[in-house]
């Protein structure tokens, strides 16, 4: 009887794993969808080559594109966001474009406060946090748009 439950349990164990691994999978996939609709735009206003990547790195624990329980903003909102903003930046500032012409990998994870970035060789990585509350997307875009420039051009 107890190697019964043990089997039982086990089981449990094995196919609880398995349905978050497909949701997370799941999730993953809306996201690389999400973040894969930015990059003929990008290749074309930022001159970065076609064989540009995008992906989100880090465990989304939930639909990218629905706000988590105890969020502001969805995940998948703030990424696509960095991601207009760089469209944006490289469209209106020449120094922006020439900064990031070369880069061949955007990534996009969690962080901690504003929409951030880091530009270190040709990887830019987005710093998203979907808890922070003191502006929206949109208003996080823009600032993230104005730092770059700032930042950029020198």
């Amino acid at each position: 009887m107890r190697n019964m439950m043990k089997i039982g349990l086990g089981a449990i164990v094995l196919l609880t794993g398995s349905v978050a691994l497909a949701q997370e999978s799941e999730f993953q996939s809306k996201m690389q969808e999400d973040l894969d609709g930015y990059k003929a735009q990008l290749v074309d206003a930022c001159g970065m080559s076609d064989k540009l990547t995008l992906k989100y790195n880090g465990k989304l624990g939930s639909n990218p594109r629905e706000t988590a329980e105890g969020a502001y903003t969805a995940v998948g909102t703030l990424c696509t966001s960095a991601l207009e903003g760089l469209h944006s930046a490289c469209q209106d500032n020449k120094v922006v474009k020439k900064a990031v012409t070369k880069v061949t990998s955007i990534v996009c994870t969690k962080g901690t406060g504003t929409l951030s970035y880091k530009l270190t060789g040709g990887t830019l990585t987005f710093s998203v946090d979907g808890k922070y509350d003191k502006n929206n997307g949109a208003g996080q875009r823009d600032a993230l748009v104005e730092k770059m420039k700032k930042d950029l051009d020198k």
